[in-house]
C-alpha cells in the first residue's frame, strides 16, 4: 500500500503519521477479519466433528474424527506419557524397558542427570550394536569417563 500523501508540501510530519496510521489500521482490520473468519470455520468444523463423534458413540461405532489438531499429543487425549528419563512425567515405567546391559566400565548411573540418563536409556534400548556402542561412547564423553580403545 502506497501512502496517500496528497500534497506532500503542505503536510506536516504529524499529518503524515496520521495518514500512515489510518492505512495501518485499515490493513490490520482486513487481517483481523481473515483471522476471525478462519476461527469461525474452525469452530464450525469442531462442532460438526463433535456431533459426528457423538452420533457414532450413540450408534456404537466409535471412530476417530478427522481434522484433529496435529499438535495435540496423546497425553491430551488421556493416554501415554511425556518427558525424558525413566517413567517420563507420569511416573509410570517406560513402555520399552531396557534390554541390553551396560558395559562393565559404565558406573551404576545413580548420579546421572537428565541428559546422561537419556543417553544411558537410549544405549540400553538400541538393538544395533554399532549404534549402541556409539551411544555408550557419547555417555562416556558426557560423564568424563575414559573411552576404551578398540
Amino acid at each position: 500500500m502506497e501512502p496517500d500523501w496528497g500534497s506532500t508540501d503542505t503536510m506536516t510530519t504529524a499529518e503524515r503519521v496520521a495518514v500512515l496510521d489510518r492505512q495501518l489500521e485499515a490493513s490490520t482490520g482486513v487481517f483481523d477479519a481473515i483471522i476471525r473468519e478462519e476461527q469461525r470455520q474452525q469452530r464450525a468444523s469442531r462442532r460438526e466433528q463433535g456431533a459426528a463423534a457423538q452420533s457414532s458413540v450413540d450408534s456404537g461405532t466409535e471412530q476417530e474424527p478427522s481434522g484433529r489438531n496435529p499438535y495435540e499429543g496423546a497425553e491430551q487425549r488421556g493416554s501415554g506419557s511425556v518427558g525424558g528419563g525413566i517413567g517420563g512425567r507420569s511416573g509410570a515405567p517406560p513402555e520399552a524397558p531396557a534390554v541390553f546391559e551396560a558395559p562393565e566400565d559404565i558406573p551404576t548411573g545413580n548420579d546421572d542427570d537428565i541428559v546422561a540418563r537419556q543417553l544411558r536409556e537410549a544405549a540400553m534400548r538400541e538393538p544395533d550394536p554399532e549404534i549402541r556402542e556409539a551411544l555408550w561412547d557419547e555417555y562416556r564423553k558426557y560423564k568424563g569417563l575414559e573411552i576404551p580403545n578398540e
